[in-house]
């Protein structure tokens, strides 16, 4: 990675999914953004940078132990709202998921056909 990378504003997406990385970076890319995918919590930890990634995207079809994990973190790390923004996305059935996510800190929570048509506002920061 070049040095202009490493010093453009952050996107974490947490999950395994690349469909939805390439779906990201299309977006955020010519925003300016880097983005970086973090499969476990220490690959999460590799990529944050404090004042520098400004959202956080979270899978929740992912390894549960890895969001929780991320997102309990992040809640501790917290203060008064200084952290990142994190948004949260799943299958609609998952009701579940979606309400322990924004119990965890997360702001919104999207069923993923909604994270999809929305991307470009969540990128953007609407």
């Amino acid at each position: 990675m070049n040095e202009a990378a490493d010093t453009r504003r952050g996107i974490i997406l947490i999950g395994q999914n690349l469909f939805f990385l390439a779906r990201v970076e299309t977006v955020a890319e010519p925003l300016g953004y880097s983005v970086r995918q973090a499969h476990t919590e220490a690959d999460f930890w590799e990529c944050f940078a404090d004042g520098e990634t400004e959202l956080v995207l979270v899978d929740l079809e992912g390894d549960a132990g890895t969001w929780n994990a991320v997102l309990s973190s992040l809640g501790e790390r917290g203060s008064g709202g200084a952290g990142p923004r994190i948004v949260a996305f799943g299958p609609h059935e998952d009701t579940a998921s979606m309400e322990r996510a924004a119990a965890l800190g997360a702001q919104q929570t999207l069923n993923k056909g909604r994270f999809s048509a929305t991307l470009g506002e969540i990128v953007g920061g609407g």
